[in-house]
């Protein structure tokens, strides 16, 4: 994520940027050297690799609550390549210039060259269409967003209602709770390439699993021999 970031950017792009780490158990020393050489700071997050739940919204709050001062909040996660040039621009403009919007995330593929068929995202509406996904998250910083993560948090939520349950998967309460603002998110022009499901299964993405790991391995070669 962080190569293609600089690789499909301009130097001008604003940006302060922070690695969270969860005592990742992987090689980390590419990754040290890169971020050293671009002023990145990787910091822990308090969490590992052995927590016993899903710790990516209290990741991301802590983003929220570590940088009160920032113009938008800007949510990445490490398993996105940017495809296009001066998707995060756009993807500001576009916020920008709406109405009634905030926050926006890219169009999202898993092969690289089509957007998400539209079947898997009515079978998933959690993939962008019913929340902001946070793998690629731009959000105005505004008092009520603040509210809303001090209150709530960006963490999974599961609702018990009296007939069943329902699983609120990370930033959809979030995305729920703007709506009763008069707030929603946008998709933008834009499409990065999102790594999904590399490390386990689900059968519409199946057909890729076997190669999108090599792809993004690949593709990590590539970058790294030109940053």
């Amino acid at each position: 994520m962080l190569r293609s970031l600089h690789a499909r950017h301009s130097s001008n792009l604003n940006l302060s940027l922070t690695v969270y780490d969860n005592a990742s158990k992987d090689e980390m020393a590419e990754l040290r050297t890169y971020a050293e050489s671009q002023r990145i700071p990787i910091i822990q997050s308090g969490f590992n690799t052995e927590t016993g739940k899903n710790s990516h919204g209290e990741v991301l709050s802590k983003l929220v609550f570590d940088h009160p001062d920032c113009t938008h909040y800007l949510f990445l996660d490490a398993d996105v390549c940017f495809l296009e040039d001066n998707t995060l621009n756009t993807m500001l403009e576009e916020l920008e210039t709406s109405t009634g919007i905030f926050g926006i995330g890219p169009r999202m593929s898993w092969d690289g060259v089509e957007e998400i068929p539209e079947k898997y995202r009515i079978e998933n509406p959690d993939i962008c269409d019913a929340r902001l996904h946070p793998c690629c998250a731009l959000i105005k910083n505004t008092p009520l967003f603040r509210a809303i993560v001090k209150e709530i948090g960006l963490s999974c939520v599961k609702v018990l209602w009296a007939n069943g349950e329902e699983y609120l998967d990370t930033f959809k309460l979030m995305t729920k709770v703007m709506k009763t603002h008069g707030l929603r998110h946008a998709i933008s022009s834009k499409m990065v390439l999102h790594f999904f499901c590399v490390s386990y299964d689900w059968e519409p993405t199946r057909q890729w699993n076997d190669t999108k790991a090599i792809r993004r391995d690949a593709l990590l070669t590539e970058l790294r021999s030109k940053i």
